[in-house]
């Protein structure tokens, strides 16, 4: 192959997007696997006519080609040297609905929640469904033969798989459905590709049909090698399901046809807490005859993690006491009453056996939701605990008879012991798939033999106990090589012919399925691994250091889904891997480690990956590993300035607090005045790159400080005396803020203090000055101490600040015990307000406007949540709506930036627009965060206020 005349070809036809820079390549090395293979070219097709481009090129050059969705897979299907073809940013479109007959006609990279959106409206829904679902393509789920937590009830993928149109490496497309035994006979006869294919399928089955019957497992999770077990029991012979479950080995998914569900009309959970792991296991085969939808296992191990994340820890309530494990048991009914009635006989029943403790049944809810949040959660919580170790995905797909799960999860975990390994456990008892995960760290050699050894001698057990080797997460690289000794070599030359049948080249996929390294070959972390030493301003006593926390990601891809939250709110907008934390992530790893060319860290293109994370802290709380890429893009931006000096708009943003403090007061008219200005706003286009159609803040003629001199008065026996963080924008720019808060906490009976003690560094930390945010942050942060010493709490109106103060001042300082003060020390005003709320059973609230609707801060919903808010509200009788928004787009000055405005429109239009542009004129908008009150104005017109002005409306 000449490489440069292949991509030359490529870049000359093709008219989706096509990558070929080391950092794009090396993002594309990983999926969530353990494995790394760097691409040759990475393609992001138009259309069906890019992708028979592509394959049509690359079969000229013979470059192997690998199909990619999500990049979810745990096995390493979707990396290889080759053209990667990732469907999921241009062929995402349900092509065809019909709700009568059930059916819809999808492209690959749909994902498969995001189906589910737009089908539930007719009351359907796809109904397999991976803890991954709100990331996974559909043709990744078809490529891979996904099932999830309800196959006990709906199957697996290929259930649901009615049609397909396929490309082949050499340019044959085939639309495959069922077809009769006569029809089958007649294309089987006939001349060209698709005769060639029906007649040899149909010799490969007839030939080992025996062989196949007695080797495959007879159970339902069952995922390895290719489908031919499909074909022995009927003589209606659909060749799609060949396709499903070959790891795009065979063919390409153009479209497909897919089965629909009928929505369940109500659910409930039952949550049977467990003292010991293996009673666990025993119930599984008990709650099963009581016909459940789902029964799905948690260990202590998730339960913790879970406790300690900053998302799940919010779920944890639904969990009594210390369980060594618990079985989610789910139930679906007609009615609200039959699903609360359903899991009962089978409590009795377990209370009779003496199996569990603790039984809650939940409707659907939020204590329901919270109950799922946790095991959703569960796999990217184990793959980012905070240890060299991590719990490897290797042995964890093992489908086995229920009967015999608890003595092979028994001899499972002796395996681990032998090996001074520990394991974590979670996923689908019902169906025999616990999902085991040894803990090794395998850039440590001893731990590379562990990982040999404890796959040789589970793969031994899944052999004894007759189960499935790959029960849903495929062969791809860790499970492939077993398929000889798993099928026998009469099975396995079956396997050789189907592949060399569809695909005569072997371009596609290769070393998958068949021919495969050995799964100690191509680690992403092999014992050669080394990090470079990297200075940094953060101490990451959470995490380590800042190699560990780059290493937290785990690849699971939760920053790529697009239809709820806010993480990743540049993903959302662009749908470009290296936009994704993942992908942000991954960079910095390659960068770190040296594997990419240039001058790591430092490299303008691996800047360019962060340039468009907005600092929300989405992935803070959002990400199961709880990364902060807004603290690991702080320290790149120091860097940058340390080697290149700071421009004109930089010096601007970072001295923001300081221009406020000197414009605001006497003079804030006549700078508001030129600041309006078109000639101003011109120049500061021109000059320092702030977007023309955005008019900068105005300044306060009267700060929030002068009013509280003036009018502020104590009562007369307050309940406690509070300190209010008097924050830069509340002072100089919005004292309504400020002054609507004084009055609330007055009115509740609090004595209220200011503290007027300096900024709280955001705009410095947020934009990479952390050198300065340190030592001006210290300041701060002794002047705060002064206060808390006094046992005042320190109450903060501004998310952001909130957040600066509680999460990343404390980790610059030095000093441990002064940052252990400000984290613990500091709250949000609605926090302190709700806890009061519930120690006092009432408080003088009361609220004039009847239509609330609210917009949290991305820090906000990420850190501490607007559960205090709505309480507060509904304390007085009113009802809010939040709109499930995301990220509004203006993230401090990115939004102002001129480069950065197109994109802060696109993130904000997504969801957050149009719910504000749809509300009735007499709402009453909350926006906690001062950038999204401006952003609202400025791109609705709609004005936006804080919280406490809904109690105390200030003119």
């Amino acid at each position: 192959m000449n490489q440069h005349l292949f991509l030359t070809d490529l870049q000359q036809n093709i008219r989706g997007d096509v990558l070929t820079d080391d950092v794009s390549l090396g993002i594309y090395a990983t999926d969530a696997s353990l494995y790394q293979i760097k691409p040759i070219v990475v393609l992001l097709p138009k259309d069906a006519d890019d992708v028979a481009t592509a394959v049509r090129i690359a079969r000229d050059h013979k470059v192997a080609i690998v199909a990619r969705g999500g990049g979810t897979g745990l096995a390493g299907q979707t990396i290889g040297t080759a053209m990667i073809l990732d469907f999921s940013k241009y062929m995402n479109a349900l092509l065809e609905l019909n709700a009568d007959e059930q059916w819809a006609r999808v492209q690959p990279g749909l994902v498969r929640d995001n189906l589910n959106v737009l089908v539930a409206a007719h009351g359907l829904h796809f109904a397999p469904d991976p803890a991954t679902s709100s990331r996974a393509n559909v043709g990744g789920m078809m490529g891979n033969n996904s099932s999830g937590t309800k196959s006990i009830l709906y199957g697996k993928t290929i259930d649901h798989v009615l049609e397909m149109n396929v490309l082949l490496s050499d340019g044959t497309i085939l639309h495959l459905h069922q077809e009769s035994p006569e029809n089958y006979k007649r294309i089987a006869s006939e001349e060209g590709r698709k005769g060639e294919i029906f007649r040899g399928v149909q010799k490969v089955i007839q030939e080992n049909s025996a062989e196949i019957a007695e080797r495959f497992p007879k159970v339902m999770r069952r995922v390895g090698g290719y489908n031919l077990d499909e074909f022995i029991h009927t003589d209606h012979w659909n060749l799609s399901k060949l396709i499903v479950g070959s790891e795009a080995t065979l063919a390409l998914i153009l479209e497909a046809k897919i089965n629909l569900e009928p929505l369940p009309k109500h659910k409930s959970v039952c949550l049977v807490h467990f003292r010991e792991l293996n009673e666990a296991i025993r119930a599984v085969q008990t709650m099963v005859d009581f016909g459940p939808a789902a029964v799905e296992i948690i260990d202590n191990t998730v339960i913790t993690l879970s406790r300690k994340n900053l998302t799940t820890q919010r779920s944890c309530h639904v969990i009594e006491g210390n369980p060594a494990a618990v079985l989610i048991v789910e139930f679906y009914g007609d009615t609200p009453d039959e699903v609360l009635s359903k899991p009962k006989p089978m409590v009795a029943k377990l209370q009779a056996d003496g199996m569990g403790y603790s039984y809650p049944i939940y409707p659907e809810g939020p204590s329901y939701d919270d109950v799922w949040t946790i095991r959703k959660k569960g796999l990217g919580l184990m793959l980012g605990m905070k240890s060299k170790k991590k719990p490897i995905a290797f042995i964890e797909d093992a489908a086995i008879p229920l009967a015999s799960l608890p003595q092979y999860i028994e001899e499972v975990s002796e395996v681990c012991k032998r090996n001074e390994t520990e394991a974590a456990m979670y996923a689908h008892a019902s169906v025999g798939v616990i999902h085991v995960r040894p803990i090794l760290d395998l850039r440590q050699a001893e731990d590379i033999e562990r990982f040999k050894n404890i796959a040789e001698d589970t793969f031994e057990l899944v052999k004894k106990y007759k189960g499935s080797w790959s029960g849903e997460h495929g062969d791809g690289l860790v499970r492939s090589p077993f398929n000889e000794r798993f099928f026998g070599s009469q099975i396995y030359h079956a396997f050789e012919e189907i592949k060399t049948l569809f695909d005569p080249l072997g371009l596609l996929n290769p070393g998958k399925k068949i021919h495969a390294p050995p799964i100690d070959h191509n680690l992403r972390y092999g014992s050669d691994y080394r990090d470079h030493e990297v200075s940094t301003l953060f101490h990451y006593r959470q995490d380590g250091s800042f190699h560990d926390a780059v290493h937290m990601c785990s690849g699971v891809g939760e920053c790529r889904k697009t239809v709820s939250g806010t993480m990743c709110p540049s993903f959302m907008a662009t749908r470009d891997e290296e936009h994704s934390t993942r992908g942000r992530a991954n960079a910095l790893r390659l960068a770190m480690s040296g594997q990419l060319n240039g001058e790591g860290l430092d490299s303008k293109r691996v800047r360019d990956t962060m340039d468009l994370c907005l600092s929300c802290k989405a992935c803070k709380s959002e990400c199961p590993s709880n990364v902060d890429m807004a603290k690991l893009k702080s320290e790149i931006w120091q860097r940058k300035y340390d080697r290149e000096g700071v421009t004109i708009r930089e010096r601007f943003i970072r001295d923001s607090s300081k221009f406020a403090r000197s414009f605001s007061g006497s003079m804030a008219p006549l700078i508001n005045g030129i600041q309006r200005s078109k000639i101003f706003r011109g120049a500061m286009d021109y000059l320092v790159g702030i977007e023309k159609r955005r008019v900068l803040p105005s300044y306060a003629p009267t700060r929030f400080t002068q009013w509280f001199s003036k009018h502020y008065k104590a009562p007369a026996d307050p309940r406690d005396t509070v300190v209010l963080f008097v924050d830069t924008y509340l002072n100089y720019h919005e004292p309504s803020v400020g002054i609507s808060t004084v009055k609330l906490l007055t009115s509740c009976g609090y004595a209220v203090e200011l503290a007027e003690v300096g900024c709280c560094q955001r705009p410095k930390i947020s934009n990479g000055f952390l050198r300065s945010a340190k030592s001006e942050g210290e300041v701060v942060a002794q002047k705060l101490d002064a206060f808390m010493s006094q046992g005042r709490k320190v109450l903060v109106c501004e998310p952001s600040c909130a957040s600066a103060l509680n999460l990343d001042i404390p980790d610059l300082l030095d000093d441990e015990t002064l940052a252990n003060n400000l984290a613990v020390g500091v709250l949000p005003v609605a926090d302190f307000l709700l806890g009061e709320l519930e120690k006092h059973s009432k408080l003088p609230l009361s609220i004039k406007y009847d239509k609330i609707l609210m917009h949290g801060h991305c820090h906000e919903k990420a850190l501490y949540g607007t559960k205090a808010i709505k309480a507060l509200i509904q304390a007085c009788g009113k009802s809010v709506e939040e709109v499930d928004s995301g990220c509004c787009g203006m993230a401090g000055s990115f939004g102002y930036e001129k480069e950065h405005y197109a994109m802060s429109e696109k993130i904000g239009n997504r969801r957050l627009f149009g719910a504000v542009r749809k509300s009735d004129e007499d709402t009453f908008i909350i926006a906690n965060g001062f950038s999204c009150r401006h952003q609202l104005s400025h791109f609705t017109n709609r004005k936006a206020r804080y919280w406490t002005e809904l109690f105390f409306a200030y003119n």
